[in-house]
C-alpha cells in the first residue's frame, strides 16, 4: 500500500497550511509539517529528560522505545487534513495539488483525524502499515478501547478531546480513482512508521492497570502534544516547504530546526538546580533562620511525591521556608521548577516582586530560568511589563473555529496565563492552577506545566468549599503525576488539614493517615512513608497578644476613630460591606480636621483609581511609612486590606467576622516595630451579646454583616470565644480559637441559629458537589464523556463560586461629542477603566442611550477586549454615580 520512505508518493499533494492571504503561491506540505511537530516532540522527550523518565517509570517502558511510540503517534496528529474537504479551504492553486472534492468542509480536521483512524487502523495493522509485530496474534477487537485511549491526546491537540460522533468517512474523504485521500494517508503513515519504527507495547495495552496509569498521564501527554504542535508551527524556524523531498531526508532537518526553536523559547533543557546552602545564599548576609525555616532545612525528604503543610503565624518566614523546601526538592531531582499560587492578584503581584529578587538563586547561573506572572491583569504590573516577551506576528486562520496552530502559538507566546505553568518559575493566582481541572481549552498545558513542578499554595485557609474541593482534586492529581506540593497557612481548622492530607494520600493510592497533633505552629509532612507532624518553636518577636474591645453602635466606632485622630495616631476600620464602608467614610471625612487624610479603599473602584488609592494606602500605612505620614490618618476599608497589603495601624476597628478573619485582621494591628505604642487592642463592632439569641440577632443590628456571613452561628461562636478569652494570643491560643468556632457540635449553638447553620451546611455540600460536577474526571483519561459533553463552548465554568455572577463594567466619560474611556490617555486604558460588580448591582446602572450606542461600537473596534463588558456613563446616570474618591455608589 505504501511507497518507500525515500520516494515521493501522493501525500505530497496535500498542504498543511497556506500563507496569510495567499492566492496559491506558497504552502507548507502536510507530511512535512507533521514531521516538524514530531521533531519538536522528539526533542522534548529525549531519554535523559525528567519528563521522559517520569513517563517511563509510570508506564514501565524504557525511555527510548517510549519516545519512539509517542512521537510516531504525534506525527499522526493532523491525519484529518488528508481530507480534500479540508484542503479546499486553503484555496491553493498549485500545480500537482490535490484536486477539489466538491464537498463542504463542515467539521474540524481533528475530528476528521479521529474518523480516519477509527475506520482504518485495523486494516493498516493487518497490512503492516503501522509496523505492527508480524507474529502478533492479539485481537483487534480487544484493542479497540486501549487504542482509543492511546490516540486521544494526539487528536485533541487543539485544546480539547474530540470524537467522531455520527460522521461518515465518505463524506469528507475522496475515492474518485484519481486520488484516494485514505490511500494517501495510509502511505504517509507507512513511510513515517518506517522512519520512526514505533514500539507497540501489546501486552501492556491489554493490561487494565497499565491502561489506568496511561489514562492518568494522558493529560500530560496531551499537553506535550499541544506544545509540540504550537512550537512545530513556528514559521521562523519551520519555513513553508513546497518541494516534495523524501521524509527520510526531511526528518534530520526537522530535528535540527526543532532544537533551534526549543532553544529560542526556553524549552531546550530544564534549568540546572543547585544545592541549598543556607539563607545567606539568597540574601548575601548572615541571616538566622526562624524555627520554621530551621525545620525546613533539617527535615528528611521522602523518595516519593510529598506534601508539606506549614502552619505558623505572620512573620514566621513561611515564604522563605517554602523556598528552602522547594530548592531542596529541586536539587534532589523531585522537580524541575515551581509555581507559587496565591489567593488574589494583589498578593500575586507582591510575591512576583519578592521572588524576583532570589528565584534565580535556585538554579545555576547559566540556566537563566524563565519567570512569569499569571493573572487577569498582569499587563498592569510594571515589573512584568518590563520582562514580558514581545508578541509574535499573526498567522492565517482556516476558519473562525479552526484556527491554525501557528496562530495559537503566536498568541500563546504572549499569553502568560497559559505560559506561566510552563515557565520554570511561575507566580500567579491559584485560579491558574485550578483551571487545569476544568473543561477549558488548552487546560492540558497547565497540567503539563505542573507535572514536574513544586506547587506552592499560600493562604489555603481562605478557600471556600467549592475551591477546597477543586484543590483536593488538584492535589490528588499532582501526587499521581509525581509532583510535590507545599501549602502555607496561618490558621487552618483541623478538619481542613485532614482533608488535604486525605486528598494527597488518595492521589498516591495509599490509605488514610489520621492526624494526631494539635500543636501550633506545626509542620506536617505527608508521603508514602509514615505521616510526620513536627511541632515548632516560635520566635519571640512574633509572639503577640491583642486585647479585644467591644463596640455595639457605629457612633461608638466613629468616636473612637476621631479620638485616634486627635491623638495623632493612624487607625483602620475594616467593614464587611462596601456600602457600609462608604457611609462610614463620608461621616468621618466630614468630621476630620484634614479630610485629605481620610482614605476609602474597597473593590468597587475602576482599576485606575484602585491602583492610585492602593499606592496611597501603602505610602501612609505601609512598612516604610513615616511618623509624619501616619499622623491622623484614617483608612476605612473592606476585606481587600487584609488580603493584599503589608500595612499596619496604630489602632484598629473591625466589624465582627468569623474568627480566622479577625485573627488575620489583628495581624495588621501594630504589625511593624515603631517604638513605644500602647498595647494593641482590636475593637470589634458587634451586636450586644446574647446567650440565647433570636434568629435575627445579627441582622437587626448589622444587616450588611448578615448578608456577607449568612451562617450566623459562626459569628455567634466567634463572639463567644473572644468574650471568654478576652484576647487573640498568637501562637499559643491560635488552635483553640479556630477549633472553638469550626470544630463545634450543634449542642454548642443556640436553637434559633440552627436554621442558618443547616442552610449553610447545605450550601457547602452543594458547592462541593458543583465543583465535582464541573471538574474533569482526570482518572478517566483525556476523552469526551459520551453521556455529557463538559467541553461545550457556551459553558462558563469558573474556579470560584459566587452567590451571583459578577459583571465587568467599563466606565466611560464624554469628551465633546465622543465617548472615551475613564482612563483615556493612560497605557492599558481599557483595563484601567474597568471594575467588577455583582449582577444585581450592574442592573441598577443606567444603560447607554441610543445615540451613544454607535459611539460605543466605535470604541469596541479599538478595544476588542471590552466586547463582553457592560458600558456605563456615570455622569449621566440619574440614580447611581461614580467618584474617584468613593467609587461606585448606588445612590446619588
Amino acid at each position: 500500500m505504501a511507497a518507500s520512505a525515500t520516494s515521493t508518493p501522493d501525500y505530497h499533494r496535500y498542504a498543511g497550511k497556506a500563507l496569510p492571504g495567499d492566492t496559491g503561491d506558497a504552502c507548507h506540505l502536510l507530511a512535512w509539517h507533521s514531521l516538524d511537530v514530531a521533531a519538536v516532540g522528539w526533542q522534548l522527550l529525549a531519554p535523559e529528560r525528567p519528563l521522559t523518565q517520569q513517563l517511563s517509570a509510570r508506564l514501565g517502558i524504557e525511555p527510548e522505545p517510549l519516545r519512539q511510540l509517542l512521537v510516531f503517534l504525534l506525527g499522526l496528529h493532523d491525519l484529518g487534513k488528508f481530507s480534500r474537504a479540508f484542503q479546499e479551504i486553503l484555496k491553493l492553486d498549485l500545480a500537482g495539488m490535490a484536486p477539489p472534492l466538491g464537498k463542504a468542509y463542515s467539521e474540524r480536521h481533528d475530528r476528521l483525524g479521529v474518523l480516519l483512524w477509527d475506520k482504518c487502523w485495523r486494516q493498516w495493522r493487518k497490512e503492516g502499515t503501522l509496523s505492527w509485530p508480524a507474529d502478533d496474534a492479539s485481537s483487534a477487537r480487544n484493542l479497540s478501547k486501549p487504542m482509543n485511549s492511546l490516540m486521544a491526546p494526539f487528536f485533541g491537540h487543539h485544546g480539547r478531546p474530540v470524537a467522531t460522533g455520527h460522521l461518515q468517512l465518505d463524506t469528507f474523504y475522496g475515492n474518485d480513482g484519481a486520488l484516494d485521500d485514505v490511500s494517501a494517508a495510509g502511505a504517509f503513515v507507512a513511510d513515517w512508521a518506517a522512519i520512526i519504527e514505533p514500539h507497540w507495547p501489546l501486552e501492556r495495552l491489554l493490561d487494565e492497570n497499565w491502561l489506568a496509569a496511561f489514562k492518568t498521564l494522558s493529560w500530560t501527554i496531551a499537553g506535550w502534544a499541544t506544545l509540540s504542535d504550537w512550537l512545530g508551527s513556528h514559521r521562523d524556524y519551520f519555513p513553508y516547504w513546497q518541494s516534495a523531498v523524501p521524509l527520510s531526508d526531511y526528518w534530520p532537518r526537522a530535528r535540527q530546526q526543532a532544537g533551534a526553536v526549543l532553544k529560542a523559547t526556553g524549552f531546550l533543557r530544564p534549568p540546572r538546580p543547585i544545592p541549598y546552602e543556607g539563607l545567606a545564599q539568597w540574601f548575601g548576609t548572615d541571616v538566622t533562620p526562624t524555627p520554621l525555616q530551621q525545620a525546613a532545612e533539617a527535615l528528611s525528604l521522602a523518595s516519593s511525591p510529598q506534601l508539606f503543610i506549614l502552619e505558623d503565624v505572620t512573620g514566621a518566614g513561611k515564604t522563605e521556608a517554602a523556598c528552602i523546601l522547594t530548592q531542596r526538592l529541586l536539587a534532589a531531582g523531585h522537580a524541575e521548577g515551581l509555581y507559587f499560587a496565591l489567593p488574589t492578584m494583589a498578593t500575586s503581584n507582591a510575591m512576583y516582586a519578592r521572588l524576583g529578587n532570589f528565584h534565580h538563586r535556585f538554579f545555576s547561573a547559566e540556566s537563566k530560568p524563565s519567570f512569569v506572572l499569571a493573572h487577569g491583569a498582569r499587563e498592569l504590573n510594571e515589573d512584568f511589563e518590563r520582562a514580558v516577551m514581545a508578541a509574535q506576528p499573526d498567522d492565517d486562520d482556516y476558519t473562525a473555529t479552526d484556527a491554525s496552530a501557528s496562530t495559537q502559538c503566536n498568541r500563546w507566546l504572549a499569553d502568560s496565563n497559559k505560559k506561566a505553568l510552563l515557565a520554570d518559575v511561575g507566580v500567579g493566582t491559584i485560579d491558574q492552577a485550578l483551571a487545569g481541572l476544568l473543561p477549558r481549552r488548552h487546560q492540558c498545558l497547565r497540567l503539563l506545566g505542573l507535572a514536574r513542578k513544586v506547587l506552592v499554595v499560600d493562604e489555603v485557609h481562605a478557600f471556600d468549599h467549592y475551591m477546597q474541593t477543586l484543590l483536593h482534586q488538584l492535589l490528588a492529581h499532582h501526587a499521581r503525576q509525581g509532583g510535590s506540593a507545599i501549602l502555607l497557612t496561618a490558621t487552618l481548622p483541623f478538619k481542613m488539614r485532614q482533608a488535604l492530607i486525605n486528598a494527597w494520600r488518595d492521589g498516591l493510592g495509599e490509605g488514610a493517615a489520621p492526624l494526631a497533633s494539635t500543636d501550633y505552629p506545626l509542620l506536617t509532612h505527608c508521603s508514602r512513608e509514615p505521616l510526620r507532624e513536627t511541632a515548632l518553636a516560635t520566635r519571640p518577636e512574633v509572639i503577640r497578644r491583642v486585647e479585644i474591645g467591644w463596640l455595639t453602635q457605629e457612633d461608638e466606632a466613629i468616636a473612637l476613630v476621631m479620638a485616634a485622630v486627635d491623638a495623632g495616631e493612624c487607625i483602620v476600620w475594616i467593614r464587611n460591606t462596601v456600602d457600609d464602608a462608604i457611609r462610614a467614610w463620608r461621616q468621618i471625612r466630614d468630621l476630620h480636621p484634614d479630610p485629605a487624610r481620610c482614605l476609602l479603599f474597597h473593590a468597587r473602584f475602576a482599576m485606575l483609581d484602585r491602583r492610585r488609592i492602593e499606592s496611597e494606602v501603602i505610602e501612609r500605612f505601609g512598612k516604610a511609612s513615616t511618623a509624619a505620614n501616619r499622623q491622623g490618618q484614617v483608612l476605612v476599608t473592606t476585606q481587600v486590606f487584609q488580603e493584599s497589603l503589608d500595612c499596619d495601624a496604630d489602632q484598629m476597628v473591625s466589624d465582627i467576622a468569623p474568627i480566622d478573619l479577625l485573627i488575620q485582621r489583628a495581624g495588621r494591628l501594630q504589625r511593624h516595630q515603631r517604638g513605644e505604642r500602647a498595647s494593641p487592642v482590636l475593637q470589634v463592632l458587634a451586636p450586644s451579646w446574647d446567650d440565647d439569641p433570636k434568629a435575627d440577632w445579627l441582622s437587626q443590628a448589622h444587616r450588611g454583616t448578615q448578608v456577607v456571613y449568612k451562617d450566623t452561628s459562626l459569628i455567634w461562636l466567634t463572639q463567644r470565644v473572644l468574650r471568654e478569652r478576652g484576647a487573640i494570643e498568637m501562637p499559643g491560643g491560635a488552635r483553640e480559637l479556630i477549633e472553638s468556632v469550626y470544630a463545634y457540635s450543634f449542642d454548642d449553638i443556640p436553637e434559633a441559629l440552627d436554621g442558618a447553620r443547616v442552610e449553610r451546611s447545605g450550601m457547602d455540600k452543594m458547592a462541593g458537589s458543583m465543583a465535582t460536577h464541573n471538574a474533569l474526571d482526570l482518572e478517566a483519561g483525556y476523552r469526551l464523556d459520551p453521556n455529557f459533553d463538559q467541553w461545550q463552548e457556551d459553558r462558563d465554568i469558573g474556579t470560584r463560586l459566587a452567590d451571583e455572577p459578577s459583571i465587568e463594567i467599563v466606565l466611560l466619560k464624554r469628551e465633546g461629542d465622543a465617548l472615551v474611556l475613564w482612563a483615556d490617555g493612560e497605557r492599558h486604558a481599557d483595563r484601567l477603566s474597568r471594575c467588577q460588580l455583582r449582577q444585581s448591582q450592574a442592573r441598577k446602572l443606567m444603560p447607554l442611550s441610543e445615540r451613544d450606542t454607535e459611539r460605543w461600537e466605535a470604541l469596541l473596534q479599538r478595544h476588542k477586549g471590552l466586547r463582553f463588558a457592560q458600558p456605563w456613563l456615570p455622569e449621566e446616570d440619574t440614580e447611581c454615580c461614580y467618584d474617584k474618591a468613593w467609587g461606585v455608589s448606588f445612590e446619588r
